[in-house]
Protein backbone atom coordinates (compact mmCIF):
# COMPACT_ATOMS: atom_id res chain seq x y z
CA UNK A 1 0.00 0.00 0.00
CA UNK A 2 1.05 3.61 -0.57
CA UNK A 3 1.08 5.46 2.74
CA UNK A 4 2.03 8.92 3.96
CA UNK A 5 3.21 9.49 7.52
CA UNK A 6 3.08 13.11 8.63
CA UNK A 7 5.40 13.69 11.55
CA UNK A 8 8.70 11.93 12.13
CA UNK A 9 9.10 12.04 15.89
CA UNK A 10 9.32 8.88 17.96
CA UNK A 11 5.75 7.85 17.13
CA UNK A 12 5.81 8.69 13.42
CA UNK A 13 9.36 7.46 12.90
CA UNK A 14 8.60 4.10 14.47
CA UNK A 15 5.38 3.78 12.48
CA UNK A 16 7.14 4.63 9.20
CA UNK A 17 9.98 2.17 9.79
CA UNK A 18 7.69 -0.70 10.74
CA UNK A 19 5.32 -0.13 7.82
CA UNK A 20 8.30 0.07 5.46
CA UNK A 21 9.70 -3.20 6.85
CA UNK A 22 6.33 -4.82 6.12
CA UNK A 23 6.76 -3.89 2.46
CA UNK A 24 4.56 -0.81 2.18
CA UNK A 25 5.56 2.24 0.13
CA UNK A 26 6.05 4.93 2.75
CA UNK A 27 6.63 8.65 2.47
CA UNK A 28 7.41 10.62 5.62
CA UNK A 29 6.91 14.38 5.85
CA UNK A 30 8.43 16.53 8.58
CA UNK A 31 9.76 20.09 8.90
CA UNK A 32 12.84 18.90 10.79
CA UNK A 33 15.54 17.37 8.56
CA UNK A 34 17.23 15.90 11.64
CA UNK A 35 14.18 13.81 12.43
CA UNK A 36 14.05 12.53 8.87
CA UNK A 37 17.76 11.65 9.03
CA UNK A 38 17.12 9.75 12.27
CA UNK A 39 15.16 7.18 10.27
CA UNK A 40 18.55 5.78 9.34
CA UNK A 41 19.92 4.20 6.20
CA UNK A 42 17.74 1.11 6.61
CA UNK A 43 14.58 3.09 5.85
CA UNK A 44 13.87 2.71 2.15
CA UNK A 45 10.92 5.08 1.90
CA UNK A 46 10.76 8.66 0.70
CA UNK A 47 11.61 11.51 3.11
CA UNK A 48 10.32 15.01 2.48
CA UNK A 49 11.25 18.07 4.50
CA UNK A 50 8.46 20.61 4.33
CA UNK A 51 5.20 21.97 5.64
CA UNK A 52 2.99 18.99 6.35
CA UNK A 53 -0.18 20.31 4.72
CA UNK A 54 1.41 22.22 1.82
CA UNK A 55 -0.13 21.25 -1.53
CA UNK A 56 3.21 20.85 -3.34
CA UNK A 57 4.65 18.78 -0.49
CA UNK A 58 1.59 16.52 -0.46
CA UNK A 59 1.80 16.03 -4.22
CA UNK A 60 5.49 15.16 -3.97
CA UNK A 61 4.58 12.67 -1.23
CA UNK A 62 2.14 10.95 -3.58
CA UNK A 63 -1.16 11.96 -2.06
CA UNK A 64 -2.96 11.40 -5.36
CA UNK A 65 -2.25 7.67 -5.12
CA UNK A 66 -2.12 7.31 -1.33
CA UNK A 67 -4.10 4.49 0.24
CA UNK A 68 -3.64 5.92 3.72
CA UNK A 69 -2.39 9.00 5.54
CA UNK A 70 -1.34 9.05 9.18
CA UNK A 71 -1.10 12.51 10.78
CA UNK A 72 0.92 11.81 13.91
CA UNK A 73 2.76 15.03 14.75
CA UNK A 74 2.78 16.40 18.31
CA UNK A 75 0.77 19.38 17.01
CA UNK A 76 -2.99 18.88 17.12
CA UNK A 77 -3.66 21.66 14.59
CA UNK A 78 -1.29 20.17 12.00
CA UNK A 79 -2.88 16.76 12.45
CA UNK A 80 -6.39 18.13 11.99
CA UNK A 81 -5.46 20.34 9.02
CA UNK A 82 -3.58 17.60 7.18
CA UNK A 83 -6.38 15.11 7.85
CA UNK A 84 -9.08 17.44 6.56
CA UNK A 85 -7.10 18.20 3.39
CA UNK A 86 -6.53 14.49 2.76
CA UNK A 87 -10.17 13.71 3.51
CA UNK A 88 -11.98 16.51 1.68
CA UNK A 89 -9.69 17.48 -1.18
CA UNK A 90 -7.79 14.30 -2.06
CA UNK A 91 -10.27 11.69 -0.83
CA UNK A 92 -7.56 9.49 0.67
CA UNK A 93 -9.36 6.23 1.59
CA UNK A 94 -7.93 5.85 5.11
CA UNK A 95 -6.89 8.70 7.37
CA UNK A 96 -5.86 8.38 11.00
CA UNK A 97 -4.83 11.30 13.20
CA UNK A 98 -2.98 11.19 16.50
CA UNK A 99 -4.75 12.86 19.39
CA UNK A 100 -2.33 14.89 21.48
CA UNK A 101 -4.80 16.24 24.04
CA UNK A 102 -7.49 13.69 24.99
CA UNK A 103 -9.86 16.55 25.88
CA UNK A 104 -10.04 17.39 22.16
CA UNK A 105 -11.38 13.98 21.06
CA UNK A 106 -14.77 15.57 20.38
CA UNK A 107 -13.28 17.78 17.64
CA UNK A 108 -12.08 14.78 15.67
CA UNK A 109 -15.44 13.08 16.17
CA UNK A 110 -17.31 16.12 14.84
CA UNK A 111 -14.98 16.24 11.82
CA UNK A 112 -15.34 12.48 11.28
CA UNK A 113 -11.60 11.86 11.48
CA UNK A 114 -10.47 8.45 12.67
CA UNK A 115 -8.04 8.77 15.57
CA UNK A 116 -5.44 7.04 17.65
CA UNK A 117 -5.02 8.20 21.22
CA UNK A 118 -1.67 6.95 22.59
CA UNK A 119 -2.42 8.30 26.06
CA UNK A 120 -5.75 6.49 26.28
CA UNK A 121 -4.22 3.27 24.86
CA UNK A 122 -1.42 3.39 27.42
CA UNK A 123 -3.77 3.98 30.33
CA UNK A 124 -6.10 1.17 29.21
CA UNK A 125 -3.19 -1.26 28.79
CA UNK A 126 -1.85 -0.47 32.26
CA UNK A 127 -5.29 -0.85 33.83
CA UNK A 128 -5.87 -4.15 32.03
CA UNK A 129 -2.62 -5.54 33.43
CA UNK A 130 -3.33 -4.65 37.06
CA UNK A 131 -3.97 -7.56 39.39
CA UNK A 132 -7.64 -8.27 39.96
CA UNK A 133 -9.06 -7.51 43.37
CA UNK A 134 -7.45 -5.63 46.19
CA UNK A 135 -3.94 -6.84 46.91
CA UNK A 136 -1.23 -5.43 49.09
CA UNK A 137 2.34 -5.23 47.86
CA UNK A 138 3.62 -5.74 51.41
CA UNK A 139 3.01 -8.85 53.49
CA UNK A 140 0.71 -8.28 56.43
CA UNK A 141 1.81 -9.55 59.89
Amino acid sequence: MNMIVIGCGRFGGTLAKELSEEGHNICVIDRDAGKLDALGSGFNGLRIRGVEYDDEVLHEAGILTADALFAVTPDENINITASLIAQNIYRVPRIVARIVNPDRQYIYEQLQIETINPIRLGVEQLKANLPKGRQSALPLF
